[in-house]
């Protein structure tokens, strides 16, 4: 167990292994937490070993390697009735908060040994592994991760890591990323894009930058206009037909879009458009309407 090493002991690891010597401390860190909660609940530890080779690459290639030789879903055995079972294959494949390796529960780990997940820290980004692998990164809304059945491609499974596997499965991944990198660097990457009819153009930044004209003294207000958008409120902006540019900002408060309690902003828009139809079915010729748009610029 790392937990029981002292700062001399991962010193030598470190230089016998060629691993960084803070990723060695963060793994001692996080299985030191998990020991402490030993007598409470079982704490599955990943035995990994890195490879000494003096050979950078060749060392990633084992630890990619071995990396996965861990990652894979435990199988049931061979002769088990149970493996040619639909859905039997795997032995702990049964839910979003269960281990598909070693069975871990990971939300009795969780209420009774702390989020040891959100211990475990990316050296580079500086999140965590809740922050990387529980939340959806569009949304930011909290979910569960889902383990693969070839650890990074093939089906979807039904559980999940504990956090040592989890930690594996992040270093795993910014391994791959290394070597990916690496291979790119090489020259024969860009001939094979250029079979695939690939090819790289040079564009300045500023040609593609979005173009903001708000002056300066209206900067402060910008924490409102985000407001504006993440509460759904339409802003209406009335360009110039001659610069394209924007001149008026109108924000447009209308009771109908939440009663009821609720934002109904898309009935709110149905109900205006049903009355600029009825105004030119009357023969009324509507006053020409700005350009509505809710990206929360002023």
């Amino acid at each position: 167990m790392l937990g029981d090493k002292t700062q001399s002991d991962l010193l030598r690891l470190a230089a016998q292994t060629n691993m960084p010597l803070a990723q060695i401390q963060q793994q001692a860190m996080a299985q030191a937490a998990m020991q402490q909660q030993s007598g409470i609940v079982e704490v599955p530890q990943v035995n990994f070993y890195p490879s000494s080779h003096t050979n950078t690459s060749k060392a990633r290639r084992k630890d990619i390697k071995q990396a996965y030789r861990l990652l894979k879903p435990t199988k049931r055995h061979i002769l088990s009735p149970r493996r040619w079972w639909f859905g039997g294959k795997y032995r702990y494949n049964t839910n979003t908060m269960r281990c598909c390796i070693d069975g871990c529960d990971a939300e009795n780990l969780i209420r009774l040994a702390g989020n040891i997940y959100d211990q475990i820290s990316d050296d580079d980004s500086g999140k965590t592994l809740w922050e990387l692998y529980f939340h959806n990164p569009v949304t930011n809304e909290p979910q569960a991760f889902i383990a693969k059945e070839n650890v990074t491609s093939g089906r979807n499974m039904r559980g999940t890591y504990c956090p040592e596997h989890l930690h594996l499965f992040h270093m795993l991944t910014k391994w791959e990323r290394q070597e990916e990198a690496e291979q790119e660097s090489k020259s024969g990457t860009l001939k094979a894009k250029l079979k695939k009819g690939v090819s790289i153009v040079a564009i300045p930044i500023s040609t593609i930058k979005k173009k903001d004209n708000t002056p300066p003294q209206l900067q402060q207000y910008q924490p409102f206009f985000n407001m504006l958008e993440r509460d759904n409120v339409p802003v209406m902006h009335m360009t110039n037909a001659a610069t394209g540019s924007n001149d008026i900002t109108i924000i447009v408060f209308d009771m109908r879009q939440f009663q009821g309690g609720q934002n109904n902003r898309m009935l709110f828009e149905a109900i205006a458009m049903n009355q600029m139809q009825q105004q030119m079915q009357n023969g009324t010729q509507p006053a020409p309407l700005p350009t509505q748009s809710n990206d929360g610029s002023m």
